[in-house]
């Protein structure tokens, strides 16, 4: 009987430590004296000792050739406690009898030790100094990050398949004559259901990195440069955009509708999407007119809208016909050739973007500089931040229209820099004219092989162009791929990436017919509705909530995916009433 009551305490106890490492709770309040609960998200408590006074210094690996800066001194005898950020990897020093606030990475005077510590979360670790030598050593053990992501992701999957499962049921129950949501409407406008799919997939991937992507760093955006899942989300959106130009502009040809009446609905349109754009910006900021951010996300799509749209409108012929001398090799790049004049107009719009980007700078400045400012490069250009592109915003919008809390900013310091800024616009409409080179496929190439060989060459030439821009390197390229930038690199690799997404799309919903888009097709007949509504109750019950102690990856990842599928809901419930909503 005891023994029978002994193992139902183990097991119930071995169940009680797998909910807590699920729910990322470290077990206890205090540990050795240390605060547990003073602890946020990925942060850790340090512990140092040393038998000489030293200085303990660190620098993460997202702060690209910044100064260490100080985190703790500590005297012999003594015993020093600090909190450090396990969030990225960092390098951390130790040097004798030294304590100024930065120290540059090239001075090793003094120096004691370096160290590359592997820390987690809520983890408490000792660091032992010495004239012979350093070590870190872990006294508790930290949580483990990622496990309510894999627990999400599973219970994601389980719904899914329960939900597919459930409706082949109901329709082998209840058949029909009548179509299903919105297929009346995409079969007049013999609209591909890959392109509905990928949108969806942009509106809720971006909904949710917005509601905060769970606190997982690489979910989000990249600090400078570099590329991290978060930072598709923006250029897939726009690209889609653009492959849905030539669509609507030939439907629009089909039904009489003039060239002008297309062209002032496209700039109407624009000026509608820039207005909302400004509009929204006060929700996150300031509505002090000399505080008003112009720029954001649906002004730069306004933007390239507004100059892909509206050139592609004014330049496509209302029938293509292939010039006779190609013979065969007109027939295949048929989908090239009608679109000549946008590659014209792109290469146009990436020449005055490099001239203005190498040349253009502030007279303190040096030419084609292209980092954050502040401590980058140790203060090589401080109050340089975003190099030309930074310069003419602050130039022409003044520093109090733009953003101010961008993350480089954060990390780096110096002057504000907008990620939606003026220069970015024209590679913006660059990529949407990529777009339309792909949505002038979807016209004029029939077969599914064609389309999708096609996407998959551009998506292997994007890439390799964008990488041999980018030096095949987060930092040491030529043009380095940089969201807040939106340089050329960035565009081809996201360009690359969005291709092979819509050619895994296509074959799947519209080749092979193994899918129907669900759950992300709803959302895709309803982006702009979608993103608008996600803005304005950002701070509103029920799509966000908050809890004592939301400290956890565990509970943001809950509040992010419970506001991100109630939009994906409604979006299901416009899409069954046939709501479809537009500007």
């Amino acid at each position: 009987m005891n023994d029978s009551v002994g193992v139902s305490n183990d097991t119930w106890q071995w169940y009680r430590e797998v909910i807590r490492s699920w729910l990322e709770d470290p077990g206890a309040e205090e540990f050795e004296g240390l605060n547990l609960t003073a602890l946020k998200m990925d942060q850790a408590w340090m512990t140092g000792a040393s038998e000489t006074n030293v200085g303990v210094y660190s620098v993460s690996d997202d702060c690209f050739r910044c100064p260490l800066e100080l985190q703790a001194t500590i005297a012999p005898g003594a015993e020093q406690a600090w909190v450090a950020s396990t969030a990225r990897r960092s390098t951390w020093r130790v040097y004798a009898d030294v304590n100024d606030q930065y120290i540059n990475a090239g001075n090793t005077s003094r120096l004691l030790c370096q160290l590359t510590p592997d820390m987690g979360q809520f983890g408490v670790y000792k660091l032992n100094a010495s004239t012979s030598g350093c070590e870190i050593h872990t006294l508790k053990e930290p949580v483990d990050i990622y496990m309510p992501l894999l627990l999400m992701l599973g219970a994601l999957l389980a719904v899914w398949v329960l939900y597919g499962i459930i409706k082949l049921i109901m329709s082998r129950v209840r058949r029909t004559g009548k179509l299903r949501y919105g297929d009346k409407e995409l079969a007049i406008q013999q609209r591909l259901r890959a392109l509905d799919t990928f949108r969806g997939m942009a509106i809720v991937f971006m909904i949710f990195v917005n509601d905060g992507a769970g606190g997982y760093w690489w979910l989000e955006h990249a600090t400078w440069n570099g590329l991290v899942a978060g930072d598709l989300v923006f250029p897939a959106f726009l690209w889609i955009m653009g492959v849905c130009i030539p669509l609507s502009v030939k439907s629009a040809f089909a039904k009489g509708v003039p060239r002008w009446k297309i062209v002032m609905h496209i700039v109407r349109r624009s000026f509608l999407m820039f207005l909302l754009g400004m509009s929204l910006n006060t929700i996150y900021g300031s509505n002090m007119l000399f505080e008003l951010r112009i720029f954001g996300v649906l002004q730069r799509l306004a933007v390239a809208y507004l100059v892909s749209a509206g050139f592609y409108a004014l330049t496509a012929p209302k029938y293509y016909t292939p010039p006779r001398v190609s013979g065969a090799c007109g027939q295949a790049l048929k989908d090239v050739l009608s679109c000549v004049w946008c590659w014209v107009l792109a290469g146009v719009l990436v020449a005055a973007h490099s001239v203005i980007t190498f040349t253009l700078h502030h007279p303190d400045c040096p030419a084609g500089y292209l980092g954050p400012g502040g401590k980058h490069d140790e203060w090589v250009a401080p109050e340089c931040s975003g190099g030309a592109a930074g310069y003419l915003d602050r130039l022409l919008l003044g520093e109090s229209h733009l953003y101010q809390n961008s993350d480089a900013r954060r990390v780096y310091g110096g002057p504000p820099t907008d990620p939606e800024g003026l220069l970015g616009c024209l590679t913006s409409a660059v990529q949407a004219l990529l777009g339309v080179q792909a949505g002038a496929t979807v016209l004029l190439q029939r077969s599914h092989k064609a389309r999708i060989s096609r996407w998959l060459a551009w998506a292997l030439v994007f890439a390799l162009a964008g990488a041999l821009l980018a030096g095949f390197s987060r930092e040491l390229g030529v043009v380095p791929i940089n969201k807040n930038l939106w340089s050329m690199s960035f565009v081809l690799v996201t360009s690359a990436c969005c291709l092979i997404l819509l050619c895994f799309c296509y074959t799947l919903t519209d080749a092979w017919r193994l899918w129907g888009g669900g759950p992300f097709r709803a959302p895709g007949l309803n982006a702009i509705a979608l993103y608008i509504g996600h803005s304005v109750c950002a701070h509103l019950f029920p799509f966000h909530w908050r809890v004592p102690h939301m400290r956890t990856h565990a509970l943001s990842l809950v509040e992010a995916v419970w506001g991100t599928t109630l939009w994906v809901i409604i979006a299901h419930i416009m899409a069954k009433k046939k709501v479809f909503i537009t500007l």
